[in-house]
């Protein structure tokens, strides 16, 4: 007997109601946080008029990450998912609305509540991503995979873009409220979700948590394809934040055209990652998932050498649209590897 074909493609994936609920709750929640980091900035330059004084954001964000983040895997993947993804929104919102009446009294307030903002963050990423292989076909990870990293790209840049007009209309803390809010909108359409609640062990002990981590740790450890996944994975994120460090002053000194304008890069390689989502789903029929993580490392390399030579804007921008296409490729296919190797 022959087996019916599996039905794959975007058109599946949105018309998968559960998971476009779960994109919507990704989106608006990037959004929320794109636009309180552009406002953040805003308010800790006016109240330090120093360059130096804009880098606390990072630090209230790179704290938690190192500290809390390997936890949070831990702990999504022990508790209700959906619970820590509305809690998580819950949260940030509630705080972003503490933190307007503390913007005039103190930087280290500011700080504090940043801090707490961006540790409540952490448990929501590994929640989100884990939450996908149960709404999703696994014939469909790749697609709902890349739909999840161009939207990330695109909420950066539209959270970004939204920020300007948002302070200049109304204010930074009107600003504020707005993207409380998001989160917000994100904790009820994931509160809609069907995601299956997992029992909470009320025995579980320190010990037993810390051991589930260097249970997690040892896995890595022996799987092969799962630990150098993971390595591809934080070198493409480095070289992305590295590039993004450096597209203000290429903008300006190698290209010429203004340091204001460095956003017309990034949206052309949000137009790439678009590109890349849409023939990704075609080119994993013809070649295996790794074959096509490697080929983009190799062709992205190549045009990082090519675009450190190049002055010319039509072909630099033809070049970075190629680096938008090779990052969705990397990425997506990574994670979904990573979905196929790792237990649920």
């Amino acid at each position: 007997m022959v087996e019916p074909q599996k039905k794959t493609g975007f058109g599946v994936v949105f018309s998968n109601a559960p998971f476009m609920l779960l994109w919507l709750g990704q989106l608006t929640s990037q959004l929320a946080d794109r636009i309180f980091v552009y406002v953040l900035m805003i308010v800790i330059y006016q109240s330090t008029k120093s360059n130096l004084g804009v880098s606390l954001p990072l630090l209230a964000f790179g704290i938690p990450s190192v500290l809390i983040g390997p936890w949070a895997g831990v702990i999504a993947d022990k508790l209700d998912r959906k619970g820590i993804l509305i809690v998580s929104d819950i949260v940030r919102g509630l705080l972003i609305l503490l933190l307007i009446p503390l913007i005039a009294k103190s930087l280290l307030w500011i700080f504090l509540v940043s801090l707490l903002i961006y540790t409540a963050a952490q448990f929501f990423a590994p929640a989100e991503t884990s939450s996908i292989p149960e709404l999703v076909e696994k014939h469909n990870l790749i697609i709902a995979n890349s739909l999840f990293m161009i939207t990330w790209m695109a909420s950066s840049v539209v959270g970004f873009g939204l920020g300007a007009p948002l302070v200049n209309l109304f204010s930074e803390q009107t600003t504020f409220v707005i993207a409380a809010s998001f989160y917000l909108f994100s904790a009820a359409a994931i509160l809609l979700i069907p995601l299956k609640a997992r029992e909470v062990s009320k025995t579980k002990t320190r010990k037993e948590a810390w051991t589930d981590l260097l249970i997690g740790f040892e896995f890595i450890r022996r799987n092969q394809v799962v630990r150098y996944s993971l390595l591809k994975l934080f070198v493409a994120a480095s070289a992305i934040a590295t590039l993004s460090l450096l597209a203000i002053a290429y903008s300006s000194t190698v290209l010429g055209i203004g340091e204001r304008n460095f956003g017309y890069l990034i949206l052309v390689v949000g137009l790439g990652m678009l590109i890349g989502m849409v023939t990704l789903e075609k080119l994993r029929h013809y070649f295996k998932l790794g074959t096509i993580v490697v080929a983009s490392f190799l062709l992205s390399g190549g045009v990082l050498i090519w675009l450190a030579f190049v002055t010319n804007i039509t072909l630099a921008l033809i070049l970075i649209l190629i680096l938008g296409l090779g990052n969705i490729y990397i990425t997506s296919a990574i994670q979904t590897i990573l979905q196929h190797r790792i237990p649920r």
